[in-house]
């Protein structure tokens, strides 16, 4: 029986247990869960009044996904200038009249003749293109005319702003792997936009060549903030992997070092209807990169400017052209590269050079996140290597983890096995000290000390741990290799949870936003191969009461909670290593270990420090007559010879 001091110790230690969980939960669902992003609006339903929060470089008199009415034409009624564009392109009868497609074995692009934008990004994936995704968000019900479309242009000048991007433009040649379009305004400007895919490459070359048409010289753009012209992205990029991974971001590389900012944590000003604004100078390259796919701007010429401007689920993201000057009928082109693929290392590699530090598994933690990487390498290489299915990759990975792991891991079993074959003698010191607590650690220490036995030699391995399965928990949630990848039977996408089976109804989970709606196995079997570890694990203390049983079978509960709708193939890694955990505990459970008293040598007496003074002393004289004694050695040998 326990006394009443002992059931407050034990109640007080379990209260600290269950706080402690629960800032762990919560620290995991904040650094490491992504956000829940609203689904994206539509562009015709994004319409924000004149607000003078809402200044900044970009264009100021319209929201990110806001396009003209189809009536305005703002050139046809402007007394300084008799420029006139052709009218805002009207919906013909069949859509497809206005459509222009390029292609490779990568990328499927489809351009409609308003604007001369892309409409629709076919990233082509898997066998037959069976797992191909469409990067452009679509609004079938809208017209091209009133849509916000990638690819468009940006002016400054004043006159153009994106006026050009719900005009029709004119299609000078069109190739498999090369579109031309061009649009003029008589007596102004010629703008001809040329879009060149790669071989065999997610990557378009889209060069936009301006010609000035007046008989004065002009100056395109301001300063570096109000460039000539951006070629931008927008009105987001529809994925459909915002809730995966690290979420998504913005990306930016310049002097060799990437930023991130995540389009969910946007600060945005507290003015009603107000936009987040961001510009760099003189980017290698921006983007937007989600957990399996990136898109990213490049320009190939000097003293460009990338900027962000909009909210967390509408936005337009670009590259600006420098500032220039051009004589009467003279040409300025500039020259950008536009990837759109996946976030997979070959794909990012085959772009240019740098782009492949947009994968990043931890943008602050840098050791974390090359140490994500190696797992990833690793991974990939028993896919291409050993096994061609990613899920027995993942099997041969947890084994290699653990085979690492080991030596911290037994060290931890060990010390568990003493202090279980130790709780006998300290529930006796527990007795013989009763409340006086510091004679009580004292002597427990004490023991330690005889025995060999280490108290946090159980703890420490674990907590050392911890890393290892953080890195491989982002990196298998996030890889875009795991994406469709089939593993056997029912467990069809290890990107997703492995869902058996769909139920009727919906039951909310905690710290989740995703509801209970389909029967994932691997999520039970791992809380139960977890409760069975449990059972095996030498215990480190005395006998557990009820109360500290409940709450240790609980916890496999909470954390198949939290893992419920992640991805399978994390909740494989997950189950392996538990099973390979409960095979180390069903060996150590037959083995004994030795908690005796380590015979330990008596120190020697301590000396008298007039004693070790004397001693020094007597050493000193030693080699003093030895130094005297030399010379005369010496005189004797010569006398001799």
């Amino acid at each position: 029986m326990l006394d009443d001091n002992r059931d407050k110790e034990l109640q007080r230690n379990q209260l600290l247990a269950i706080l402690l969980m629960t800032v762990l939960v919560i620290g995991w669902a904040y650094f490491f869960l992504p956000d829940t992003q609203p689904p994206p609006e539509r562009a015709s339903e994004t319409v924000a009044e004149e607000d003078d929060a809402r200044t900044g470089p970009l264009d100021r008199d319209r929201a990110p996904g806001q396009v003209p009415p189809a009536e305005r034409d703002p050139f046809s009624d402007d007394p300084d200038t008799d420029v006139l564009l052709p009218p805002v392109a009207e919906a013909p009868e069949d859509p497809a009249q206005d459509e222009v497609s390029l292609s490779n074995q990568r990328l499927e692009l489809v351009f409609t003749r308003v604007g001369a934008r892309l409409k629709r990004a076919t990233v082509l994936l898997g066998e037959d293109g069976r797992d191909s995704i469409q990067l452009v968000p679509e609004t079938p019900i809208l017209d091209d005319a009133d849509v916000v479309y990638p690819l468009g242009l940006l002016f400054h000048d004043g006159l153009l702003d994106d006026e050009l991007n719900y005009r029709r433009w004119e299609v000078l040649e069109a190739e498999t792997h090369t579109l031309s379009f061009q649009i003029e305004a008589p007596g102004y400007a010629r703008v001809v936009k040329t879009v060149t895919l790669e071989e065999d490459a997610h990557v378009a070359e889209v060069r936009v060549a301006y010609t000035n048409l007046t008989d004065q010289p002009v100056l395109l753009g301001r300063d570096r903030t109000e460039p000539a012209f951006s070629l931008y992205w927008g009105p987001n990029v529809a994925s459909g992997d915002l809730t995966k991974g690290g979420g998504q971001n913005i990306v930016w590389r310049k002097d060799n070092a990437n930023t991130y900012q995540r389009t969910s944590r946007l600060s945005l000003p507290e003015a009603p209807g107000a936009w987040y604004n961001q510009r760099v100078l003189d980017p290698d390259w921006g983007a937007i990169s989600s957990a399996y796919f990136v898109v990213a701007l490049k320009p190939t010429f000097d003293l460009a400017d990338f900027w962000f401007h909009g909210t967390d689920h509408m936005f337009r993201f670009g590259i600006g052209a420098p500032r220039t000057e051009l004589a009467a009928d003279e040409t300025a082109e500039y020259t950008y590269l536009a990837y759109m693929g996946p976030r997979g290392r070959n794909a990012l590699r085959e772009a240019w050079p740098s782009l492949e530090s947009v994968l990043a598994f931890f943008t602050t933690f840098t050791f974390m996140d090359w140490f994500s990487k190696l797992l990833l390498t690793i991974l990939i290489w028993f896919h291409d290597n050993v096994v061609a299915n990613y899920g027995l990759a993942i099997i041969f990975l947890t084994v290699i983890v653990r085979t690492v792991m080991f030596p911290l891991t037994w060290k931890s079993m060990l010390s568990m096995k003493k202090m279980q074959k130790l709780a006998p003698e300290m529930e006796k010191l527990k007795a013989e000290c009763g409340d006086d607590q510091q004679e009580l650690q004292k002597r427990m220490m004490e023991m330690y000390r005889e025995r060999g036995v280490s108290p946090l030699g159980g703890c420490l391995p674990m907590l050392l741990q911890m890393p290892v399965f953080i890195a491989l928990y982002r990196m298998l949630w996030s890889a875009f290799e795991l994406r469709r990848a089939p593993f056997v039977f029912w467990i069809q996408d290890l990107s997703e949870p492995d869902r058996l089976m769909m139920l009727p109804f919906q039951i909310p989970l905690p710290f989740t936003d995703i509801p209970l709606e389909s029967l994932n196995l691997l999520p039970i079997l791992m809380a139960c191969s977890m409760v069975v570890s449990q059972k095996l694990m030498p215990m480190s203390g005395p006998v557990q009461n009820p109360q500290q049983k409940m709450l240790m079978t609980f916890m496999p509960v909470l954390f198949a909670v939290i893992t419920y709708n992640m991805a399978s193939g994390l909740n494989l890694y997950i189950l392996v290593s538990t099973l390979l955990g409960i095979a180390q505990n069903f060996i150590i459970q037959r083995m004994d270990v030795d908690v005796e008293p380590v015979k330990r040598k008596k120190p020697g007496k301590p000396k008298h420090f007039y004693d070790v003074a004397r001693a020094k002393q007597r050493e000193m004289n030693k080699e003093m007559r030895k130094k005297k004694q030399r010379p005369r050695r010496r005189k004797d040998a010569k006398g001799k010879k």
